[in-house]
Parts: C-alpha cells; sequence; structure tokens
C-alpha cells in the first residue's frame, strides 16, 4: 500500500490481513480511517468479524499445534508469492 489514501478494491483486498493485525501500521491506520468513512466496506468488515466470531463459537476441537504451524507456515509462503508475482 502507498501513503495515499486507500480506496475500496484496496480495503477489501486487504480486508481479512488487518483483521488479522497483519499489516504495517501505516496501512493498518489507512484501513482504518478507510472503513470510518465508507459504509460499504464498514459493513463487508462487520460480516466477516461476525462471521469469524461465529466460526470460534461454533468450533470447540483445538487443532493440534504443530497443524497451525504447518498452515501458518503454509498461509505465508502463498502471500509471499502472490505478493512476488507480476500482475498481468
Amino acid at each position: 500500500m502507498s501513503s495515499e489514501r486507500c480506496q475500496c478494491e484496496e480495503a477489501l483486498d486487504k480486508l481479512e490481513e488487518y483483521l488479522d493485525s497483519e499489516v504495517g501500521d501505516l496501512d493498518a491506520s489507512r484501513l482504518r480511517e478507510h472503513l470510518t468513512e465508507c459504509t460499504s466496506c464498514l459493513g463487508e468488515a462487520e460480516l466477516e468479524r461476525r462471521y469469524r466470531a461465529l466460526l470460534q463459537r461454533s468450533c470447540c476441537e483445538v487443532a493440534p499445534e504443530t497443524l497451525r504451524i504447518r498452515v501458518r507456515t503454509q498461509i505465508t509462503l502463498i502471500r509471499t508469492d502472490l505478493t512476488r508475482a507480476p500482475e498481468r
């Protein structure tokens, strides 16, 4: 992300990372500002938050720590590959 104002496409693209606190301080600030000004994107963020809360309440089992580490590693690798991939 740049230091310019955040647009809807960018906000929605980074929404999951923002909710997971996986964006830098500058990006988080820009996304937070956009969400306070854009009711459409704020609605998407609230829907995602509610979905996550529902999933959390519905899941009683805890994955083994080794599985959790493997999943997080794979997510990180995929995100890294996607950010390095040339745009088409």
